[in-house]
């Protein structure tokens, strides 16, 4: 019944690293599920590709219905103003540089704070600059969608 207590110590060592190596195999193959601030890292990533390609299926998957935004010249936008700004051309970004990001996440709710450095066009009128940005974000169904930001710019 215990007859492994008698096998040399050698071949219970070997049939240890034999468990561990297989177990170990079985863990590799997992790949590890990005924590919930670095997913929102990467949709904030994401979303900057995507308004520099003026790509609006993809900002529209980003965003929730009710998002509303304080603009940096200080004007409540909705999802629905981004959309059509972007898609008509009236708004165009030419470069998005993100830096000091951090992300707090409480749950289902995240909040990133970044500095933005960007630049483009709103309705044929140049921009550029540094701003800092707060982006609330709210995860449902198991995706994070933006619900609320706010530029801020920086002198």
């Amino acid at each position: 019944m215990f007859e492994f207590l008698h096998a040399p110590r050698s071949s219970v060592a070997l049939a240890m690293l034999m468990i561990a190596l297989a177990s170990t195999a079985v863990c590799a193959d997992e790949k590890p599920k990005p924590s919930a601030a670095d997913q929102i890292r990467a949709l904030e990533a994401a979303r900057g590709e995507a308004l520099m390609k003026a790509d609006t299926a993809a900002i529209a998957r980003m965003t929730a219905d009710e998002f509303v935004e304080v603009s940096r010249l200080g004007q409540l936008r909705t999802k629905a103003d981004n959309l059509r700004d972007v898609g008509s051309g009236a708004l165009k970004i030419t470069s998005v540089k993100q830096d000091s990001v951090s992300v707090q996440v409480y749950g289902d709710v995240a909040i990133l704070r970044e500095i933005t450095d960007n630049a483009g066009t709103f309705r044929g009128f140049p921009f550029a600059g540094r701003l800092w940005v707060t982006r609330v974000f709210v995860k449902r169904e198991g995706r994070w969608q933006a619900v609320a930001m706010q530029h801020t710019p920086i002198p």
